[in-house]
């Protein structure tokens, strides 16, 4: 028998997984990444159950009344852009039929420069996209008023004509609905593997059993931390405060969402939706007079057409509502099985003594165990993308992505990178 040959990333490969007998999947987390994932597997013939805290879908950081579906592209071939380029591709054919039952506006998304750098930026990203203008499109200053419908000062903009702004609240309710996914009110606070019954018994505050599942998704932001099995990821809560201005005539005749130092919706029952601030160390959901300013403020400097059309709204006109992102360390979403973390660190310590040391130890993980988060502000977009991606996984299909992509956003890689760096 031949012996195995070393690899470079044998850590992704789980190294005895854990057969499924009764396709049961609990989805802890009712926001955007949980009810994505659990309509992606429903569809697939899983029993899903999804449970959270409150007592309706979207409560938390998918409950703001407008999310964008946000484009962030580079002229660099970098794993960030790249992963964005897939995410919006993937969620512009997602949300359509959400779009066309009337759940807020395909309408596009322009993105003006915020200064001397993405200008340079933008020109080398409507090169290196040259062929795909369905997806993004240069658009000079003089044509930039037709298409957006406000007289705007900028020099040019890119165009995202598949985009568009959504409900994100309306829309996890919906995908609950419409693929008769139920919703348990629970706060489970502990998770514990039964190797006996071979499946996950979640409990609440109380140590009470709430459910038992085959397979279980973590999809609950920063609440992972809470969890002994994920307490690892590198998560940050920042607060975000979004603020609600009423039109004027002018400012009434924006077609699209306009981005730039923040985002600005079209009018929607005569109020523009803008922001959000990006508040760190700062834990509190009470709105607050100086972040709406920060948001008016950041709107203005986006570009001063669009600061013109939208006068000066009063302190009593503007509301909002503020809640939290799960960012991560490198900006990338969360999205795959959960490592073993103390059998991980003992099958590759020597990488902490060498980082380029050739293995052939497989990945250990805890079984049926996953994890979907950190998608920060982007939640709209990176969705419907990592729930694909988690559910094929789960129905042991083949993802449509990259081997290489899909490993960028693997739990696995904070793990690796740190015992690399000799950081544990």
């Amino acid at each position: 028998m031949s012996k195995p040959q070393p690899s470079t990333t044998p850590w992704y490969k789980t190294g005895n997984p854990v057969p499924r007998t009764r396709k049961t999947v609990a989805v802890i987390g009712a926001g955007i990444s949980g009810c994505t994932v659990a309509a992606a597997l429903k569809k697939r013939g899983f029993e899903v159950t999804v449970i959270d805290r409150h007592d309706h879908a979207g409560a938390e950081a998918s409950g703001n009344p407008e999310g964008i579906v946000y484009p962030k592209l580079s002229p660099r071939d970098d794993l960030l852009p790249r992963v964005n380029l897939a995410a919006i591709q993937f969620a512009s054919d997602y949300y359509k039929p959400f779009w066309d039952s009337g759940l807020g506006r395909h309408c596009g998304v322009l993105v003006v420069p915020e200064n001397d750098k993405a200008r340079s930026d933008f020109k080398l990203i409507s090169q290196r996209y040259a062929d795909q203008t369905e997806m993004v499109e240069t658009i000079a200053h003089e044509q930039l008023e037709a298409l957006s419908g406000v007289p705007l000062k900028a020099e040019s903009a890119l165009h995202f004509p598949k985009l568009g702004w959504l409900p994100p609240q309306l829309i996890c309710k919906q995908l609950l609905e419409l693929n008769n996914i139920p919703l348990v009110q629970a706060n489970i606070q502990s998770l514990e593997y039964s190797d006996k019954q071979r499946d996950w018994q979640l409990r609440d505050v109380d140590q009470q059993l709430v459910i038992e599942s085959e397979t279980v998704i973590i999809a609950s932001a920063f609440d992972c931390k809470k969890f002994s099995q994920t307490a690892y990821l590198p998560l940050r809560k920042i607060r975000g405060q979004i603020t609600q201005m009423p039109c004027t005539a002018e400012s009434s005749k924006m077609k699209m969402v306009i981005c730039g130092e923040c985002y600005i919706t079209p009018a929607e029952n005569g109020l523009h939706g803008c922001g959000a601030t990006y508040n760190k160390d700062l834990f509190t959901t009470e709105l607050r007079d100086i972040d709406h300013q920060t948001n008016l403020a950041q709107i203005a400097a986006t570009d001063a057409g669009l600061a013109a059309v939208l006068g000066q709204p009063s302190k009593e006109s503007l509301t909002g509502r503020a809640n939290f992102r799960c960012t991560t360390s490198d900006y990338l979403p969360i999205a795959g099985p959960v490592p073993d973390r103390a059998a991980m660190l003992e099958d590759y310590a020597i990488l902490r003594r060498d980082a380029k040391m050739p293995m052939t130890t497989p990945g250990a993980y805890l079984p049926n165990l996953y994890v979907n988060c950190g998608m920060g502000s982007r939640g709209l977009s990176y969705a419907p993308l990592t729930a694909e991606l988690l559910a094929a996984k789960i129905a042991g299909e083949t993802p449509a992505l990259s081997e290489e992509l899909c490993q960028a956003m693997h739990p696995v890689r904070f793990l690796i990178r740190d015992l690399k760096r000799n950081r544990i």
